[in-house]
């Protein structure tokens, strides 16, 4: 594909008229960038060469056609849209980082990207976190040798947090500290409120120090940043959470982590027969209205692999192809 054609197919996929043979051209590029993992320093060059490099890595890219694995979809419409945004910044941040020490990682939500899609993180631990659209989460890229384990929310999100007993969780939002050591909890610090929502396990919410509520399923703490009170309530604490069935975009998530993830959402049991499958790593959406048989297609045709599913026991067996 030349670079002329790469625009005009960058405009289709914009207005919505790209077809299935031109998203599928623009899933090779993205995916070449996607699964890209190793730059030398000696590729990267000085910090100030790194835009040169960019912009070059970027035109090579169109010139060459690359045979990598596509990620078929129905969505085209709303996945194409977000999808040229995401491709370029992808880029640009790999070569930004894969030459530096980042002492912490940063997943955002950006509305500029997508206002109605939610993010689906895998933390270093394996915990994973369900990021609002618009909302911010940093950590560290490792928590080994840490004295705990600690996030920065900024915004709302969901945490299903691995259990460790000898490395508390704690989500820091602004002064108001949430901590746990394995548990599943909803955090929305938007509006000028910090609220704590708890769905499975116990968490301790502190500031600076006081505690504003130990909370148990289907209890919740709401801090008013202005007044400096916390208010404990009584809730509903699925419907709260409710926001995560919208659509979902999973970066860079192991299958197993998937599999926890189909497993709440769909009210069935997914086994992974095989530990290799179940560590690989794959990149895409579950959209609001898509069903568990169609997404079940999409992610193993990706990976290479294929799937029973017992739709009177809801169980879903999953195990490589070959």
């Amino acid at each position: 594909m030349k670079r002329e054609e790469f625009f005009q197919l960058t405009d289709k996929i914009n207005d919505g008229t790209a077809n299935d043979q031109e998203l599928e051209a623009y899933n090779r590029y993205f995916n070449h960038f996607q699964t890209r993992k190793v730059w030398t320093q000696e590729e990267m060059g000085s910090e100030d060469a790194r835009g040169v490099l960019l912009f070059e890595s970027i035109n090579r890219a169109i010139d060459t056609t690359v045979p990598v694995k596509k990620l078929r979809t129905g969505w085209k419409p709303v996945i194409a849209a977000a999808a040229v945004l995401v491709m370029v910044a992808g880029i640009a941040l790999l070569l930004i980082n894969k030459g530096t020490s980042v002492s912490e990682k940063l997943i955002a939500r950006q509305n500029q990207v997508s206002s109605k899609t939610n993010d689906l993180i895998q933390l270093p631990d394996g915990s994973t976190v369900i990021l609002s659209a618009g909302s911010q989460l940093k950590y560290a890229d490792s928590f080994e040798g840490k004295a705990i384990r600690e996030v920065f929310l900024t915004g709302k999100a969901f945490f299903d947090i691995k259990h460790l007993n000898n490395q508390p969780f704690i989500v820091r939002t602004g002064k108001v500290n949430t901590q746990v050591l394995g548990t599943a909890f909803d955090i929305d610090s938007r509006s000028g409120h910090v609220t704590v929502t708890v769905i499975r396990g116990k968490v301790v919410v502190n500031k600076d120090g006081r505690t504003l509520g130990t909370l148990t399923p289907n209890k919740q703490v709401v801090y008013d940043l202005q007044s400096d009170l916390a208010t404990l309530n009584d809730t509903n604490a699925e419907k709260t959470v409710s926001w995560r069935e919208k659509d979902l975009s999973f970066k860079d998530i192991t299958f197993s982590n998937a599999a926890l993830l189909l497993q709440e959402r769909f009210d069935v049991k997914v086994t992974i027969s095989n530990p290799v499958l179940a560590q690989q790593h794959f990149t895409t959406t579950l959209f609001e209205k898509q069903n568990l048989t169609d997404f079940l297609t999409l992610i193993c045709d990706f990976n290479n692999a294929v799937y029973t599913y017992d739709q009177i026991t809801k169980q879903v067996t999953i195990k490589p192809k070959n």
